[in-house]
This record gives C-alpha cells, structure tokens and sequence, in this order.
C-alpha cells in the first residue's frame, strides 16, 4: 500500500459527526499511535492515527473490545464513523475515533489493599473473557527461557560496546556495574534456568497491563484499559506476576510491595484462578527474564535510544531484591 502524507487532524475528523469542532490539539503520549484530542460541542474525543495496528489484525482487536465491554471490562470502543464502520482509510492510513476518558495514571503503591484487589479481578476478568470467546493455542504455548551460555555471551558482547566508551558518562558506568553485576549472578544461579516446557495456561492476553495503560478515577477504580496494540497469545501467568512488578514497584533497592501485590494477585484468582503451579512458574520465568535481558542497555548503545536509561537503575535494583528474597517472593504470591 502506497502512503500519502498524513492529512490535516481537522480534515480526518470531519469523517465522523461529532458536531463542532473547538479545539484539536496532538496528544504527546503514546508510543504505539498518534493521537490528537479533539474537542467539539458533543463532547471530548481521541483520535487516533494507527501505526503498530492496522487492517484486518486492527478489526480484530475492535471485536475483542466489544467482547470485553459486554461483560463490564472498562474499555474503550470506537465511534462509527459517517459510512458506519469503525475505523477509516485516507491517503493509505487508517483512523478510528474513541470517547475522551478523563482518569489518572497511578502507582500501585497509592492504593488500598481493597483496591489492589479490585485491580487483580479486573485482570482475572479480561483473561477469563479472552478465554471464553477467543480460540486457545491448538498446541500448549512452549515456554522458552534464555540460555546460561547464549545470556553469558550477549552480556559481554555489551560490555565489549561499553569498556570502548571508557566509562565517559554516569549511564556508562552504570551500565557497566549492572551487567558485571548479572554475569556474577548467572555464573552462580546457572543450574536455575528455567526448563522449556509446555504450558496449557495460555491464551490471549493484553500483552501490556502496566500504569501507564489504565485509567483510575479518585477512588482508584478502573475506568479504562487502554493501548490493546499487544494483544497476542501468551501465558496468563507471565502478564499477571509481570503487572504485579510494575504496579507495586518502589523503583529502588526496596524491591516491590508484597502485601500489596499478594492481595493483587489473589483478586485475579478469585474470578479466573490458573492455580499455584503456572504462578510459581511464571514468576520463576519472570525473574530469570529479567536476570538474562539487557533491552535498556541494548537499546542505548544498539539503537541510539536513550528515552529508556531512567530505568535502568530501578531494574536493577529491583533484581538484587528479588534475587535475595527469591523464596520470599514466591511464598507470598503463591499462598
């Protein structure tokens, strides 16, 4: 498909009959899309120019939302356009208009247990859906994990990129101490890779669930899950302990709150429960991927991005806690 240049927001929103228009104005948030606020007589909207999803696999993922708003998942739906369909073509790219939710973006850590609770049922509720109305893997989902040798290697194929910079600035000799500090682990936590094995909890999942993808209101409910860009096929386990991490992480050398994610998780489980086993192997596979990844320190020297070295820090810090307090960690959130 030939791409034209992208059209003027007020050109594409006259698509749709949203009544006047006031004030259009770009959205700086969002990796996946483009995004403009657009605000007319009617209400408040987001329009949304798609860039990782489009076609068929776009149609797809609106059929899913549906699926999920019948049951009250907190999603948001499309606005048909003049032509009733959901999404538009011009010039080689495709659009789609959804309601403006007005929530916050918070951390964990600022909620009640009951909250955290509520928070885990509202994952639960997505992952049973998707279950119910979506076909499941027609094979169990094969678990893969990053060898000892092939982590070892990549590890100081790194440290080769980052001696050569000669420690020139504060992120290159953190980067430095962070990958020496994982070689050290892995040459003595070799025998705990994970195994390749099959897993039958598996099946479509949001690919995502983080802060930055759910909207709270002033009693930290959920309103809206939003950015389904990475909906895909994967074990229910990995996004529950994975969201777990991010929404209860203090950042540094404090780890994550256990009290908090333990009752997040037994929220999940009291509306779609995949037992004890696929949890205690999920955080198992967790904790190694982040032992044996190295994506910030990849994409800054690798990629030339740095939009990500904030965390770098946090991460690390975050496994030594884990790595320390391994048993206590996966006693708490398997109970």
């Amino acid at each position: 498909m030939v791409l034209t240049s992208v059209p003027p927001p007020a050109t594409v929103i006259a698509q749709w009959r949203l009544g006047q228009v006031h004030k259009i104005h770009r959205v700086a948030t969002g990796m996946m899309n483009r995004n403009w606020r657009v605000d007319t007589d009617t209400g408040s909207y987001v329009l949304k120019l798609f860039l990782d999803v489009r076609g068929p696999q776009l149609a797809f993922q609106i059929r899913v939302l549906r699926s999920l708003a019948q049951v009250g998942v907190p999603v948001p739906l499309p606005v048909r356009t003049q032509h009733n369909t959901d999404t538009i073509l011009i010039g080689g790219h495709e659009y789609g208009v959804f309601p403006w939710v007005t929530g916050v973006h918070r951390s964990g850590l600022s909620m009640t247990l009951e909250r955290c609770g509520e928070l885990g049922a509202t994952l639960g509720r997505i992952h049973g859906t998707l279950r119910q109305t979506l076909p499941t893997p027609p094979h169990p989902y094969q678990a893969s994990a990053a060898p000892t040798v092939q982590a070892l290697t990549n590890i100081d194929r790194l440290l080769d990129v980052v001696d050569s910079r000669n420690g020139n600035t504060d992120f290159d000799r953190l980067a430095e101490r962070t990958l020496r500090m994982k070689r050290g682990m892995l040459l003595r936590l070799a025998d705990r890779c994970p195994p390749q094995i099959p897993t039958t909890m598996a099946g479509y999942v949001h690919g995502d669930f983080h802060p930055h993808n759910v909207l709270l209101d002033r009693t930290d409910d959920v309103i809206a899950v939003l950015d389904w860009d990475r909906l895909r096929i994967g074990p229910y386990a990995r996004e529950l302990v994975r969201a777990a991490t991010f929404f209860f992480t203090y950042g540094d050398e404090r780890g994550f709150d256990l009290e908090r994610a333990k009752t997040f998780v037994a929220g999940y489980r009291r509306v779609f429960d995949i037992g004890v086993p696929a949890i205690a192997d999920g955080l198992h596979r967790l904790w190694w991927e982040r032992l044996t990844e190295n994506w910030i320190v990849e994409w800054h020297y690798l990629r030339k991005n740095p939009a990500s070295d904030h965390l770098l820090a946090g991460q690390a810090a975050l496994l030594q806690w884990w790595t320390a307090r391994y048993d206590e960690v996966m006693a708490a959130l398997t109970m």
